[in-house]
């Protein structure tokens, strides 16, 4: 399985049990502290074995206990770069799951190793090791409407989605649960306002999740003219 689906499914069972976004980021922000996987599940099975004695809230530790529960099904065994970039993104994904659970990857307490969330939604985890199995230059699909899904088709769309390394877009005619583009943020790339602006870009890869989700691998376009 590739970071991509794993992070898709971790999000997924993220925003099913309801986790809560700001204490997701505590726990990212002490692993990048730390840059160490063993130093991360040891701090979030002390929280879960000792936090009531300074979290008073249940809810709190609830949120922990389905946090840790999740890590350790999905995450386990990942060296540091993979973690960080897996637990970031669907960090980041589990609150558009949990705005769009239509979107969401069915998932069952036998698939998760945690008492069966309600179903999230899906968005992409570190674009650039998703795909490898079936990248192709020259592979390409046809919708019903809308633009070719191939190699130098290019067109703009909504930016929906960032990080400190990537940019998500919308593909025209397409919903994101079955097609998105990936834009890798470099030193001229546009500042975009997620939800707002919109790209212009180039499709230069397709690749394939098993999930049936395709991922276009776009630069900016040329300007018109």
């Amino acid at each position: 399985m590739t970071l991509f689906q794993t992070a898709e499914l971790l999000a997924a069972d993220l925003a099913g049990a309801r986790v809560d976004h700001n204490e997701a980021q505590k726990a990212l922000a002490y692993l990048r502290s730390k840059r160490d996987p063993k130093a991360f599940f040891d701090y979030l099975q002390a929280i879960v074995t000792n936090g009531q004695a300074v979290i008073r809230s249940r809810q709190t530790l609830d949120y922990y206990r389905n946090l840790q529960r999740a890590c350790q099904h999905h995450l386990r065994g990942m060296e540091y770069e993979d973690l960080i970039q897996t637990l970031g993104w669907a960090i980041r994904l589990m609150r558009y799951y949990r705005k769009c659970p239509e979107h969401a990857p069915r998932r069952t307490a036998a698939d998760s190793g945690a008492s069966a969330p309600e179903p999230a939604a899906r968005q992409p985890s570190n674009p650039e090791k998703t795909t490898p199995a079936q990248s192709s230059a020259s592979a390409s699909a046809k919708p019903a409407s809308g633009i070719a899904l191939q190699v130098g088709s290019v067109f703009t769309g909504k930016v929906i989605e960032s990080d400190e390394n990537y940019f998500v877009i919308e593909v025209p005619d397409h919903t994101t649960d079955k097609v998105i583009a990936v834009l890798k943020r470099d030193a001229n790339t546009p500042k975009f306002v997620v939800n707002k602006d919109t790209a212009r870009v180039e499709v230069v890869g397709i690749r394939h999740a098993k999930t049936g989700r395709t991922i276009l691998d776009v630069r900016r376009a040329a300007k018109r003219g």
